[in-house]
């Protein structure tokens, strides 16, 4: 899916600039969950030999319920080694 935003805006030297910026959103990356009832998400576990990423039913606490955990670039950075464990389920890693 694309995305347009223009605008116009007045340079200093009082000339008129169109600007024109783009976003592009893709549609044909799924979410991984175990328990997505989304079309693209069922074709594609249907089509692949190995399971979702992420369980239907996550890791549950007493403070939080269950859960995905998300970290930051900062905590992944600086602590992948707590990530790298086995015990360590369901992390959703976003990048840019």
């Amino acid at each position: 899916m694309l995305r347009n935003k223009s605008f116009v805006k007045r340079t200093r030297k009082g000339n008129v600039v169109r600007t024109v910026k783009e976003h592009y959103l893709r549609d044909d990356i799924v979410c991984g969950l175990e328990s997505c009832q989304h079309a693209t998400c069922a074709q594609a576990r249907s089509d692949a030999a190995q399971a979702a990423p992420l369980s239907a039913t996550p890791r549950d606490s007493t403070t939080w319920g269950p859960h995905y955990l998300l970290p930051d670039t900062n905590a992944l950075v600086n602590q992948i080694d707590i990530f790298e464990r086995p015990i360590i389920n369901d992390v959703v890693v976003l990048s840019t």
